[in-house]
């Protein structure tokens, strides 16, 4: 449950200042973000158990798992990532620059542990965005695989650019750390033109080439 915080809006600097972002009440053992939202830490061995769980409990549904789950997650993120940028900025996200858009992005991603987020909008004219996420949760984690291991986090952008940009938006994994690859990148795109990557990663291809591939879908 999140509780409020009045204050006025704060023109300039930076929402997730460390020191000011958020407050510890040792005695009570809570941990509150400066607009009063609760936090909560989750250890390594704890994340490791809880993938482990779901690999367990579901088996081949488990990628389908993740991603859903991260969808619900990303779309919350979103709506509260929106609200707090405009109590602090005193204006609404779509009036912020590209440039703080990004970089407040980025704060809100490595605040969180969710991994260190850049944007690639070269590929903006053909509907795609590229986001490269240095420490993902779970490619930091596990150990080498064949196939991408973060569904969770595309699950989250999946979600989050979706309710952001109030599009049916979807996102896959097309590389990963763990699976060998330098960085581990994300397509966000409309999901019916993405349904077919899964396919396009099962078959071996790069990055590079399912974004060729993607090109030239026309829906």
């Amino acid at each position: 449950m999140m509780s409020a915080v009045a204050t006025e809006p704060i023109k300039g600097g930076n929402f997730y200042a460390e020191g000011l972002y958020c407050e510890t009440d040792v005695r009570r053992g809570v941990t509150r973000a400066r607009n009063g939202t609760r936090l909560c830490c989750l250890t390594t061995d704890f994340l490791l158990g809880f993938r482990r769980a779901i690999i367990d409990e579901c088996g081949p549904a488990a990628d389908l798992v993740f991603h859903s789950c991260g969808k619900k997650w990303g779309a919350f993120a979103a709506r509260r990532f929106d609200q707090d940028m405009q109590d602090f900025a005193g204006k609404p996200l779509r009036e912020f620059t590209m440039a703080e858009f990004q970089s407040c992005l980025a704060d809100l991603f490595s605040h969180h542990g969710w991994g260190v987020v850049r944007l690639d909008l070269s590929h903006h004219d053909q509907g795609l965005i590229v986001v490269t996420v240095s420490d993902p949760i779970f490619a930091s984690l596990s150990g080498p695989s064949e196939k991408p291991v973060d569904s969770l986090m595309a699950g989250v952008l999946g979600g989050f650019f979706a309710t952001l940009f109030e599009q049916d938006l979807d996102c896959v994994q097309t590389s990963c750390r763990a699976r060998g690859d330098q960085e581990s990148r994300f397509v966000i795109g409309l999901a019916a033109r993405l349904a077919g990557v899964p396919n396009l990663l099962a078959a071996g291809k790069s990055h590079a080439q399912i974004m060729k591939e993607l090109a030239n879908i026309r829906l």
